[in-house]
Parts: C-alpha cells; sequence; structure tokens
C-alpha cells in the first residue's frame, strides 16, 4: 500500500455543518418564514392595556378656558411590567372652541390611555408654545395635581373641572 493511501487513512474526515448545507427553495421558504414571524412578534406587544378615552375640561364653574392651546396628559399610575418597562403617559389636544378631547395617544395614533389609576395633567398653551396662566400651574406637575381617573372602568369619559387661576 503506498504511504500517501495510509495517510489518508488517517486523516480526520471533514463534518458538514447543517448551516452550510444548501437550503431547498421550501427549507428557505420555511426559514424565511419564521424570520418574519419573530421579527414581527419583537417589541410589538403592549404589555399595559391600552383604551380611548374622551373628555372635556372647563373650569369650575363651566365655563371654557380661553386658551390657544391646551393639552391632557394621563400618567398611568401602574406598577411597572419590569426594570425596562413603563406605561406610557397618553396625551390629547384638547379642541379650545369646546373644551372637548377624544384622541389620547400613549404609542400609536389614538391608541388611548393605560387601564388603571391615572394623574391628569391640564397645561395651557400661547402661540408661541409658552405656558400660559390660563391653568393654574398645580395641574402641571404630577406632584400636585389633585386630577386623578380611573381608566377601563365602566364609562371612560372624563369630563374634569379646574379652579380658575
Amino acid at each position: 500500500m503506498p504511504i500517501d493511501d495510509l495517510m489518508s487513512m488517517h486523516k480526520p474526515r471533514p463534518r458538514i455543518c447543517p448551516s452550510l448545507v444548501p437550503l431547498t427553495r421550501w427549507g428557505l421558504c420555511v426559514v424565511l418564514a419564521l424570520g418574519a414571524a419573530l421579527m414581527a412578534g419583537c417589541g410589538g406587544s403592549e404589555p399595559f392595556k391600552l383604551v380611548p378615552v374622551s373628555g372635556k375640561v372647563t373650569y369650575e364653574d363651566g365655563s371654557l378656558i380661553p386658551a390657544k392651546r391646551i393639552v391632557v396628559v394621563f400618567q398611568p399610575q401602574v406598577e411597572a411590567a419590569d426594570a425596562k418597562t413603563h406605561p406610557r403617559p397618553g396625551r390629547a389636544e384638547v379642541n379650545v372652541a369646546d373644551g372637548t378631547f377624544s384622541f389620547m395617544t400613549s404609542h400609536k395614533a389614538g391608541d388611548g390611555a393605560t387601564v388603571g389609576p391615572n394623574k391628569v395633567l391640564v397645561t395651557s398653551y400661547d402661540d408661541r408654545e409658552n405656558v400660559t396662566g390660563e391653568v393654574p400651574a398645580v395641574y402641571g406637575s404630577l406632584q400636585t395635581t389633585p386630577l386623578k381617573v380611573e381608566v377601563g372602568k365602566g364609562s371612560d369619559h372624563f369630563d374634569l373641572s379646574i379652579k380658575r387661576p
């Protein structure tokens, strides 16, 4: 037996790695479909339930707030899902002509507010986006706002009354 034949008998045979084996068309379709399904699931789910909300903001006597722009924010008071996953506040523009709001957004346009207890912030702005005094400053801070609502229990329409400045 020639020496080369003897040497080749003792060489380890190369192993074929399954990832290097060419995929058939069907196999490639399966891999791509699984990848697309996994990508679609990443980051798309919301750990906090959201519901559409609407309402009206006026002074305590029922009169409209004379501001150029008013923003309402519902700040959830529920526990975080984990160290990195906290509920987002819902924001809505108030129609200053009648004091109503109905298109609250937390993640996607109009998706609503987080179910559970929420503190409510109300802030008024002028033409230059400066905060004005039509809404007292107490309503613009989470530490001082007296407005609280429970989202997701019955009607999700909230009539909010604030004190005149």
